[in-house]
């Protein structure tokens, strides 16, 4: 259908387009990318990779090049509440430096410091390494129109004004929380569209440790009489910050002496230059529905974040890797169209988890309430000082690398997920533990030095056989539909164990759709829920 078409259009060219672009260029569709910003990255807007992001980055192949981009690896990645630079130390967190990390049992992966002008550049040349994937800068999306066979967008060019009409099967709409797709399609956000006032300033700081007296640490948290007021943030482990002023109104941070501000959180005069600053409004919210049609939103145009945490990027990668499987088997053949409503009832409640955990810790980081006596000498100040900085270090110390909100996310209700008698487990956003129940992410299991349980997944369907169990009308009903299916033989008592059914089947992403200890009943119709054509999806689309 429509043969001259470009199958996936994507309107945005940050992280999540270009991870979209990536994973559907590896997957063998065509795909244009367009962004009416210039070929290059300016300041960056997010500093840490997830450790989901970072195994969802080892199916691209490109996780050794965002671990390895320039951050020092022995770099201190404490969280460290201050008054200043010079005064009191009021508590830490302490997170060992790269180096010195043990490795998580639950992933081969670990979360690191990125900040996005190294790990957009990454993706970028991940995405241009496919001939299908085209990427067009200083181009935006102006307008579309849908039906039912496709999309009619107009794009500009952003230097010369000139605008051209491309047809596309579907439109990604990966353009940033004042998104052109979702404002054209009329889509809500609900939730807290302004919670404050933020202002950043990235400032260039040579020779920071020799200006003050702390310890080497990944983020300083300024707190004064009037409590939490600020946060300087490392973004290459050398020279270069990120500050960040909270809670004020626009017209307080638009009037910032900036010299001042920088004496204040230093404790004295310091050398320094100013890279750019930025204000900005703090929001969390969640778009009304993910999906309409051929048309796609992800990313900050689904579900803005507060940059607490760094779920913001993170979260909208799953989006981009739940997403373009799914284009993909549509686009193959073998998806029913159905397949790609599964996406909103996925990602809109995984979106709302994590926008929540993020506005969850922006509270938990500025929860120090106005002290007075902090900066006091004396007893009453050093009694003030030690109950704030252990109240702050006990709220904090778990949510700075909450791993449940990365991996503990399942898909249930999900309409090509297959639930068993197993109730879902209680959501616990701070601390994982592995499961196999369906609609969960897949667990992590050594099954020989470098290889993992995770390394089996990516491309179509796999089938972990732990008894060798004659899959063969398994097999036989995912030819039928042309669903790719590889059946892996694991011989490994552990993995066995942590994935507690002797046959578990799981999805191009990662996630589990299906499990059991001996096959299903009816194959076809196993087959049939996993690709979209199942009984419930079908009833939805009638009605």
């Amino acid at each position: 259908m429509n043969g001259d078409a470009i199958p996936v259009l994507i309107a945005g060219g940050g992280p999540i387009g270009l991870a979209l672009a990536a994973d559907l260029g590896r997957r063998g569709i065509r795909t244009l990318l367009v962004e009416k910003g210039p070929d290059r990255v300016g300041t960056a807007k997010m500093l840490e990779v997830s450790v989901r992001t970072m195994e969802l980055c080892r199916q691209l192949g490109i996780a050794n090049d965002v671990r390895n981009w320039g951050f020092p690896l022995d770099h201190q990645l404490d969280s460290v509440f201050v008054t200043t630079m010079q005064g009191w130390e009021l508590g830490r967190v302490i997170t060992p430096s790269l180096a010195a990390q043990l490795a998580l049992p639950v992933s081969p992966e670990r979360g690191v410091p990125c900040p996005q002008t190294s790990f957009d550049p990454i993706l970028q040349r991940k995405a241009r390494s496919f001939n299908n994937v085209t990427l067009r800068y200083e181009t935006g999306l102006v307008d579309f129109v849908q039906d039912e066979d496709g999309v009619t967008a107009t794009l500009a060019d952003e230097r010369t004004g000139e605008r051209e009409q491309i047809r596309a099967l579907y439109l990604v709409g990966c353009d940033g929380f004042q998104s052109t797709v979702r404002s054209t399609l009329g889509i809500v956000v609900r939730g807290n569209p302004h919670i404050d006032w933020s202002m950043t300033i990235y400032v260039r700081i040579p020779q920071f440790a020799a200006l003050h007296d702390k310890a080497q640490a990944f983020r300083y948290v300024f707190v004064g009489p009037e409590g939490t007021w600020s946060f300087l943030t490392a973004v290459d482990g050398r020279d270069l910050f990120r500050l960040q002023l909270v809670g004020l109104d626009e017209a307080r941070l638009s009037a910032t002496d900036i010299p001042a501000l920088m004496r204040r959180a230093m404790g004295r005069e310091v050398p320094y230059s100013i890279e750019e600053k930025s204000l900005w409004v703090r929001k969390r919210t969640v778009a009304d529905r993910f999906a309409d049609g051929r048309v796609f939103l992800a990313g900050d145009a689904a579900h803005a974040h507060p940059p607490n945490g760094g779920l913001g990027m993170n979260t909208g990668i799953q989006d981009s890797f739940d997403l373009g499987w799914k284009i993909a088997a549509v686009l193959d053949g073998w998806g029913d169209p159905a397949l790609l409503e599964s996406y909103d009832w996925e990602r809109r409640p995984a979106a709302a988890r994590a926008t929540q955990m993020s506005l969850d810790n922006y509270y938990r980081l500025t929860s120090a309430a106005p002290e007075p006596a902090i900066e006091s000498p004396g007893p009453d100040g050093d009694a003030v000082r030690n109950a704030t900085g252990a109240r702050l270090v006990a709220e904090n110390e778990k949510s700075w690398h909450p791993i449940g909100i990365h991996l503990g996310c399942v898909y249930q209700p999900s309409p090509i997920v297959v639930p068993d008698d197993t109730p879902v487990p209680a959501d616990d956003t701070i601390d994982y533990v592995p499961t196999t129940i369906p609609g969960a992410r897949a667990p992590h299991c050594w099954l020989e030095p470098g290889r993992s349980t995770l390394d089996l997944f990516g491309e179509g369907f796999v089938l972990l056989d732990f008894t060798r169990t004659d899959t063969a009308p398994l097999e036989e009903a995912a030819a039928r539909r042309r669903v790719p299916l590889t059946v892996r033989r694991i011989d490994h008592r552990e993995a066995a164990r942590l994935y507690e059914r002797t046959l578990v089947l799981v999805r191009p992403d990662g996630h589990v759709a299906w499990r059991g200890d001996s096959l299903a009943d009816d194959p076809l119709s196993l087959v049939d829920r996993i690709r979209g054509a199942g009984s419930r999806i079908a009833a939805r689309r009638a009605s």
